[in-house]
């Protein structure tokens, strides 16, 4: 894999600036992903586009660590997310070229002059989807164009999307928005390239199109996360949070009063809804609200509330929302350093102390009904065990779990906390607190075990 520097050469290339824009895109272009062997149908195409985006953290606003981006070690964690970011966008765009069989992609271009061209027009659909759509338009039709307006383009570009993805840094108090809104500007470049690529060119009115669309999304992302703000205990710091993020962007006048407006005055989530018409909005509304509600770990019921009124209102039934829920948690476990801020906790010590006080007292005072529940479910069993034992859940079996412990929850209500948003991530405090090898030979003596120790109060 091409790197993004070479030795040494890290201080000549600051992040943000247009030299650093074209080497992530020139690492990329020098090994594009490969082709299909057949042109994929364009709803293909979009298909795994979508699912590329939550696979790669992208839908999320944040991406995994891309073997193309080297950086030294005192690089801020901001500029460093931003650098994986913008690499991962690059490449998804690269993606939807490739399986478009878009000419400068194909196998047979992979010369010096392939390399050029395809670095040119993957910089020309970031462009276009900046506002730079007629110069966007003539560097993707000619890409190989001398004198190339190559390093001015680039200079822009990549201002944009510093100030876009607050490169320098930005308020961590509002990044749930923050990263609602790049994973907005990641789908606008995708969908941007989607199109250049299918019809090979760029057009400057359907790239303005996409943008306006975009700034629906965005006006609807600010409402649903004001609304979440509003049932947090402490909403107005997340406010004044978002506040800021709108600002820092130095977003146009008639966007940021939009934006502010939308935070200000949030509608009835029910009525939010109403204009969440696609699947892709629904599913994107629904998993940047679940970040939002869960990224301080307290679980106030109000976010609880706001989270199941949302996925009512948008058609989605436990089971979708657990999925949803298991996927984000997916992967933040695996890349644990896309985004500190956002990570989701590892281990019980990650939640607040109240609430594992809380799943303590309820799973030790019900120990031998759940003992004995559990055990009636032989599945319920097998897969618990899995994890106590250091096996990892497939999501499906994830979502059996979640499942089998809301029904085990019409026995024991107290247990109906697993049935709220953020309930599966309470897993790993059942598991420490279950008596394990759950065998059928251990539940008497470890149930009676746990039951001294509740008594002796240990």
């Amino acid at each position: 894999m091409a790197s993004l520097f070479h030795q040494g050469a890290q201080a000549e290339l600051p992040i943000g600036s247009g030299d650093w824009l074209l080497a992530v895109i020139g690492a990329v272009a020098a090994e594009p992903p490969a082709t299909p062997p057949e042109k994929l149908p364009l709803r293909e195409r979009c298909k795994r586009i979508e699912e590329e985006l939550y696979t790669s953290g992208l839908a999320y606003g944040t991406a995994a660590p891309d073997p193309a981006v080297e950086l030294p070690g005192d690089v801020n964690p901001a500029a460093r997310a931003f650098a994986h970011l913008v690499a991962g966008l690059v490449r998804l765009c690269a993606r939807a070229a490739g399986m478009a069989h878009a000419p400068w992609f194909l196998p047979d271009k992979f010369s010096e002059e392939g390399v050029r061209a395809r670095r040119a027009q993957l910089l020309a659909v970031l462009a276009a989807t900046g506002g730079e759509g007629e110069a966007a338009a003539r560097l993707f039709a000619n890409p190989l164009a001398s004198p190339s307006p190559l390093d001015k383009i680039a200079a822009k570009t990549s201002a944009r999307l510093a100030r876009r993805y607050l490169a320098e840094g930005g308020p961590f108090a509002g990044l749930p928005l923050h990263n609602g809104l790049c994973a907005i500007e990641v789908r606008n470049c995708n969908t941007v390239a989607l199109a250049a690529f299918e019809h090979g060119r760029i057009s400057p009115g359907g790239a303005a199109r996409v943008a306006q669309a975009a700034l629906t999304w965005r006006a609807l992302l600010v409402e649903l996360l004001a609304g979440v703000a509003a049932a947090q205990e402490n909403g107005k710091e997340s406010v004044r949070g978002f506040e800021q993020v709108i600002r820092s962007q130095r977003l146009p006048v008639r966007e940021a009063r939009l934006l502010r407006r939308a935070l200000s005055h949030p509608r009835e989530v029910e009525k939010i809804a109403r204009e969440l018409h696609s699947k892709a909005l629904q599913r994107f509304a629904l998993t940047h609200v679940l970040l939002a509600a869960l990224v301080d770990r307290n679980f106030d019921p109000g976010e609880v509330a706001f989270v199941e009124r949302l996925a009512a209102a948008i058609g989605v039934d436990a089971e979708h929302l657990a999925q949803v829920e298991i996927a984000v948690d997916d992967f933040y476990r695996e890349h644990k350093d896309a985004l500190a801020a956002l990570r989701l906790a590892e281990s019980p010590e990650g939640l607040p102390h109240a609430l594992t006080t809380r799943l303590e007292a309820v799973v030790l005072d019900n120990i031998d009904r759940i003992l004995q529940e559990i055990r009636e479910t032989g599945e319920l069993a097998t897969l618990l065990a899995k994890v106590s034992a250091g096996g990892t859940l497939t999501v499906e079996e994830k979502v059996k779990v979640r499942e089998q412990l809301i029904d085990l929850a019409k026995t024991i209500p107290a247990l109906a906390i697993f049935a709220a948003p953020g309930g599966l991530l309470l897993l790993p405090i059942l598991l420490k607190l279950l008596p394990f090898n759950l065998l059928p030979s251990s539940f008497v003596d470890d149930a009676k075990a746990l039951e001294a120790r509740r008594k002796s109060g240990s």
